[in-house]
């Protein structure tokens, strides 16, 4: 079954999709006039961050995250989980930082106040948001995990989203439901993503979303898969997944990371890397614009995908007074000169990390177009 588009209440997303990370409600250094202008008709937002920042119920009294952003487009959040995960993990000395069945307790390092958030909690938060697809709260862990510590990840994950899809189930007991996502867990151990993959299948969800990054260690998957990264333990996953449910690669990636895991069935994919990299002149153009080639033999496009880096801030741009992309029409290709925009992102100036956010995410947009054309 091929799957061509998502439909949603503020909109259909066309497969594959990509996702740029609008973690506070925001794109940073861009607007998200500029976001709809680079071709981007969808976005995920930070569940933890929202809440902590502004807080769900104050979004709900402004009629939702949607309203609130002037974005009549399709939200994806997540539940959480990662966020929760990395700043236990970072502090760790805390013994009120910890995960428990009844969820993620945690003191907020920023305001010192002390947070719990629990499966069904992150439910309520992503409802109050308006999400058009939310995403159930799991227990992520590291690639290079102990055994036990990986049956811990894929038991409470599973318990977890058993939950999660209860609460969801009592908020949205009408015609109208958003999407929900499950994540399968188990780090870079293939024995345990089956067995998290078939738990939470148990379960039907509508999404099954990719936890995790795996990592190449001696207690992992890579005497069966011997290239030691993790676009085979991508495939392997997706494999699990029935064609009939959507696929989402969270945090992936580079453009040829995204177009593998599309060639391995993966629907939709978001990353912070186009407008991070961006911040630091750090250019997605095509093929002959800049000064690193890249390339990914495409099965779905029937042909081979190429680009280029440009690393702006290098000294070859300090006299180029050619656009940045001679091929490409965004804002920044028509109105300024790789040299001025070396200058600008040299001394960090705002206006200058805008145009390169705009150029980022319209190759980012192009590129997936590209990948949804079959010839």
């Amino acid at each position: 079954m091929e799957k061509k588009e998502l439909k949603t209440k503020h909109g259909n997303i066309q497969l594959p999709a990509f996702l740029p990370d609008a973690t506070y409600g925001s794109i940073r250094t861009a607007s998200f006039n500029d976001v709809k202008k680079a071709g981007i008709n969808e976005i995920v937002s930070t569940t933890l961050h929202l809440e902590q920042k502004i807080g769900s119920q104050y979004i709900k009294k402004m009629e939702g995250l949607h309203k609130f952003l002037n974005w009549n487009r399709p939200i994806l959040t997540d539940s959480g989980g990662w966020q929760v995960f990395s700043l236990i993990n970072s502090n760790k000395g805390n013994k009120q930082n910890r995960i428990t069945d009844l969820g993620c307790s945690f003191i907020d390092p920023a305001s010192g106040d002390y947070s719990l958030l629990t499966p069904e909690g992150s439910i309520v938060i992503q409802a109050n948001l308006g999400a058009d697809i939310m995403t159930v709260l799991d227990d992520p862990i590291i690639g290079d995990a102990s055994l036990k510590a990986r049956k811990q990840s894929v038991e409470l994950t599973t318990k977890w989203a058993s939950r999660s899809k209860q609460k969801f189930d009592e908020i949205y007991n009408g015609s109208y439901k958003p999407y929900l996502g499950a994540v399968i867990q188990g780090a870079d151990d293939k024995k345990m993503r089956k067995e998290s993959a078939e738990q939470l299948l148990e379960l039907d969800f509508d999404l099954y979303n990719f936890g995790g990054i795996p990592m190449y260690s001696d207690i992992s998957w890579k005497k069966d898969f011997p290239t030691g990264f993790y676009r085979e333990m991508l495939a392997y996953v997706s494999d699990l997944i029935p064609d009939n449910k959507y696929k989402y690669a969270m945090g992936v990636g580079q453009p040829e990371d995204i177009a593998y895991c599309v060639d391995a069935g993966w629907d939709i994919f978001d990353t912070v890397l186009p407008t991070r990299n961006a911040r630091h002149g750090y250019l997605y153009v095509n093929e002959g614009q800049g000064n690193e080639s890249k390339s990914y033999d495409s099965k779905r496009a029937n042909k081979t995908l190429s680009y280029d880096i440009m690393h702006l801030r290098s000294e070859r741009y300090k006299y180029d007074d050619s656009p940045v992309d001679e091929t490409c029409d965004c804002e920044c290709c028509r109105t300024v000169s790789r040299a001025y925009l070396r200058h600008l992102i040299r001394i960090k100036e705002p206006a200058g990390q805008r145009l390169c956010t705009i150029h980022n995410l319209a190759f980012y947009a192009k590129w997936m177009e590209q990948l949804r054309i079959k010839n």
